[in-house]
């Protein structure tokens, strides 16, 4: 497998799908034509002039696959919140690739997750089957914004399929304002759509996950709770009870985008792993019910977790990305990839480092680096993979030597 990345924010569409699609075509070698496309864009780009200028660029006959992005990065250039396109063109080489996909997302996640697990059966897809999975993560209706959750698109893929494969992914979101987007899904423009890309042959994916958060508190427990606002935690009206933890001087107002649960799936009173760990961010807050409204609708009545803290010092990030590439044992790395909360974005999270500039400098050109700004991050948490917030997980795809 071979793989050639290329980056643009041209805000001309056609100029920067020209720009990233020669980039990529070159780093691969000059190779024509690839065997297929990712490519992934902000709101900014229309989906469907950027397919058109880029269908004769690779090809027509090369599937083009990918979505919304808020913001993406390569191994020397990073961006978000503008007109940003990034492009991996990937010859296989041996490996197979088949692409899945499954509309009605807006109708259902659980039972768009099924159908979808159920093509994957359909095509051979087995539990050790590497998968990069994607899907759009923003309904808008009568300028009222729905989020499309993983937890329950997930729990359907596991009932479709049988298992939960070896699977990273991504919940796309084009912007911070949430504007509504469309994907690619190899020959065709759609909404409101997953994606899922099943590998086979020699191909392995090995990931680590990088919350940059650690627990500041002991364990409570959400005592009531609908869909995804938790209404009482350790029997108390759920904003109150936060309140007095984290005291006045952080008015609830400021809990959305800030207030971080951490759900361990690990061993309770084990040293801790943030490999273990699940961190959920606080969507909004519902005062009429003193409640506190979450990204994803998992933490019912029962759920323990811990309120955490976020870590501004990004040093626990090489090591982490250090492994992954010990751990190829001879192995030839072909592409790297990070999905990255959007939240974390220096110019949006206060922080003085950016992510981006870690993982690059980390990599170090020792694979082709294709990174994406996303809504959700998908990831096997305790050996299933969970919807994750205010979360990087960095991938290596590697072959045999």
């Amino acid at each position: 497998m071979k793989v050639g990345v290329g980056f643009s924010d041209n805000p001309d569409t056609v100029a920067g799908v020209r720009q990233a699609a020669g980039e990529a075509l070159k780093a691969g070698a000059g190779q024509s034509p690839c065997d297929l496309a990712l490519v992934f864009f902000t709101a900014r780009h229309e989906a469907g002039i950027l397919r058109q200028a880029l269908a004769p660029i690779l090809g027509d006959s090369v599937p083009i696959i990918g979505g919304a992005a808020a913001g993406v990065m390569c191994h020397d250039r990073f961006g978000y919140a503008g007109d940003q396109i990034i492009l991996a063109a990937i010859w296989l080489e041996g490996v197979s690739c088949q692409l899945f996909c499954q509309g009605d997302l807006d109708e259902g996640e659980e039972e768009a997750g099924r159908r979808l697990g159920r093509k994957m059966v359909q095509g051979g897809v087995g539990p050790d089957s590497p998968v990069f999975l994607f899907y759009d993560a923003i309904k808008r209706e009568n300028d009222q914004v729905k989020l499309i959750m993983a937890t329950p698109l997930l729990q359907g893929f596991y009932e479709g399929l049988g298992f939960l494969p070896n699977l990273v992914g991504a919940g796309l979101q084009g912007d911070y304002v949430l504007s509504p987007t469309r994907q690619l899904n190899g020959s065709d423009i759609v909404q409101h759509h997953a994606l899922a890309l099943a590998f086979s042959g020699n191909l392995r994916i090995d990931h680590v996950i990088m919350h940059g958060c650690r627990p500041a508190t002991a364990y409570y427990t959400v005592t009531r709770a609908d869909q995804q606002t938790i209404l009482e935690i350790n029997h108390r009206p759920a904003l109150e009870f936060i309140r007095d933890i984290l005291g006045p001087e952080l008015p609830p107002e400021a809990y959305p985008f800030f207030l971080i649960f951490g759900i361990n799936r690990g061993d309770k009173w084990g040293r801790f792993d943030e490999e273990s760990y699940a961190s959920r961010l606080c969507l909004a807050i519902d005062p009429e019910r003193s409640g506190i409204v979450m990204f994803e609708p998992d933490m019912v009545a029962g759920t323990e977790f811990q309120v955490m803290y976020r870590s501004l010092d990004l040093s626990y990030m090489p090591p982490k990305i250090e492994q992954i590439f010990e751990g190829l044992k001879g192995r030839r790395p072909v592409l790297a990839t990070y999905i990255d909360c959007a939240g974390r974005a220096a110019a949006y999270a206060g922080a003085d480092l950016e992510d981006a500039l870690v993982v690059q400098k980390t990599v170090d050109g020792r694979a082709p680096l294709m990174g994406l700004y996303t809504g959700v991050e998908i990831a096997p948490v305790d050996g299933r993979p969970r919807g994750l917030d205010w979360t990087g997980v960095f991938s290596l795809f590697s072959v045999p030597q």
